[in-house]
């Protein structure tokens, strides 16, 4: 009965829909059970997991970095309007040898002012500038009660050029450094999928596990019960001493425990693996995978030349050294010539201040006309700035940079070596997860014809209840052995791809042409 109950409460979690779970829209109703294998948990958590959308975003964010990085080469213009700029209000003004007189003053003013700026590839730029203004003064005289006012057009077109000398060429080093952001979030992305991929495929077989767990619980829950019907019938007929009895119900209670320890652990094994790949933790999931593990052959030479050219640290650590020259540049030049070079050329005009009650039409007239008279304002200035004395500091500064770029540099034969190490273990372990799975193979098979034997042996009267349990906890610990090899062969196959980039199951390699 217990055994039929068991088995009922399984159903549930191993029922399987038609539909794998890659053909699915992933829109689920509470009903639904998915059926997985390790690639489609992957394939899933590559899309819908939280991990794999971060590193997406992640890799978008390093990719708009650049972006902006190199859009500061190109045209920018700024409007700016002031609409209006209103001021009433009294002033004093002293004057030698009067009292002080107190005026109220008005100002009344619309501008609009527009900047086009054409960064220079040699960290300069180019700008043209147009500004216009209406301006509307007045001031009251209290001594005089009089009241003065004046209205004022002003326009004026620029063009302006600014280089600075003798120091590095911070757009070109800022646009260098936004690109290396980006290769590094590019290989961190995929560096990441990789590890995800890891990830997955270890709460897959944690689940594939905890889904054979219940199954051995249950098959020997059924063999108990089966032992202890027999063991009843035995003690009724007065064949075997009442504790032979008490032990086999003792023997039923601990199966009957065992079952319920594996449900609820299959229950926490499924949850963690929603998580991961992103389900909805209503959706029921059942883990599918081959019973026998296929072995292949490993080039030893091949995975540690294919690391050592493809493993992502590598070109990483590469940048990064690139990085620390760029910061001992930029620290040098802190205390290094500067120069800077800058020429403007401008024509203004004011309209005229003597006409009466002007329209605007006559003051931007009056304006345009002073603008051909007045003569073009013009300037340049070079100027340099030569440091003599800071006791010190930059020197050191420097120095502590060019020990950060020394660090990364010693750094880069120590990633080499760390990834040769690492493949290395990934095969040892593969190879002695390979000699474990058949050890513990020919193993299973010894403890399952014992177990039927001690059950022939127990049926027949030959042996005691005692003897048939140690041969049953035997099996039991034959079968969790023997699915550990399974699952650990499994992970260790995916380890190597990983550490590698490399798949030896179908001679391919991991890394995409346009990734090399």
């Amino acid at each position: 009965m217990m055994n039929r109950l068991a088995a009922t409460m399984l159903i549930p979690c191993l029922l399987v829909v038609p539909a794998r779970a890659q053909d699915t829209d992933f829109t689920f109703s509470t009903g639904d059970t998915l059926a997985f294998d390790v690639g489609d948990a992957v394939a899933l958590a590559l899309d819908e997991s939280f991990q794999a959308r971060t590193l997406a975003m992640e890799l978008s964010a390093a990719s708009y970095q650049v972006d902006a990085a190199r859009g500061r080469f190109r045209t920018r213009a700024d409007l700016e309007l002031v609409l209006p700029d209103l001021v009433e209000q009294v002033q004093g003004q002293t004057i030698p040898g009067q009292l002080p007189r107190y005026d109220s003053y008005g100002h009344r003013e619309i501008s609009a002012q527009m900047q086009v700026t054409q960064p220079l590839p040699t960290d300069g730029d180019v700008s043209f500038r147009i500004h216009a203004y209406q301006a509307d003064d007045s001031v009251y005289d209290p001594n005089s009660d009089s009241e003065s006012k004046q209205s004022t057009y002003f326009n004026s077109y620029e063009i302006a050029v600014d280089q600075p000398l003798f120091q590095p060429n911070s757009l070109k080093l800022g646009l260098e450094s936004a690109e290396i952001s980006h290769r590094l979030a590019r290989r961190a992305y995929s560096r990441g999928r990789l590890d995800l991929n890891y990830a997955v495929t270890a709460v897959f077989y944690d689940l594939y596990r905890a889904q054979q767990e219940l199954t051995i619980a249950l098959d020997m829950l059924a063999r108990q019960q089966q032992n202890h019907d027999l063991a009843e019938r035995k003690y009724a007929a007065g064949l075997i001493p009442e504790v032979e009895a008490l032990q086999m119900e003792v023997d039923l209670a601990e199966s009957h425990n065992a079952v319920l320890a594996a449900e609820a652990e299959l229950i926490l094994r499924a949850d963690r693996f929603r998580l991961l790949v992103g389900l909805p933790l209503r959706i029921p999931v059942v883990a599918e995978s081959d019973v026998d593990p296929v072995f292949f052959p490993v080039d030893t030479e091949l995975a540690i030349r294919h690391a050592l050219t493809y493993r992502t640290e590598l070109a990483d650590q590469d940048d990064t050294i690139r990085r620390a020259e760029i910061t001992v540049t930029e620290t040098d030049a802190r205390d290094d010539l500067k120069g800077e070079l800058s020429a403007f050329y401008n024509l203004t005009g004011i309209s005229d201040s003597y006409l009466t009650d002007p329209t605007l039409r006559e003051m931007v007239d009056s304006a345009w006309e002073d603008l051909r008279r007045r003569p073009g304002n013009r300037g340049v200035r070079f100027s340099l700035s030569v440091p003599i004395w800071d006791a010190g500091v930059n020197g050191n500064e420097v120095a502590a940079a060019q020990v950060a770029l020394q660090r990364q540099q010693i750094t880069l034969d120590n990633i080499r070596r760390n990834i040769v190490r690492e493949v290395k273990a990934a095969l040892a372990n593969l190879d002695a997860s390979i000699r474990r799975y058949e050890v513990l193979e020919r193993s299973l098979s010894v403890a399952e014809r014992s177990f039927d034997i001690s059950q022939q042996r127990f049926e027949a009267g030959d042996i005691t209840s005692e003897a048939l349990a140690s041969d049953r906890d035997r099996l039991i610990q034959a079968r969790r052995s023997m699915l550990d090899a399974t699952v650990a062969y499994r992970l260790a196959v995916a380890d190597l791809r990983r550490r590698t980039l490399y798949d030896f199951a179908v001679g391919r390699s991991l890394v995409d042409d346009d990734e090399t």
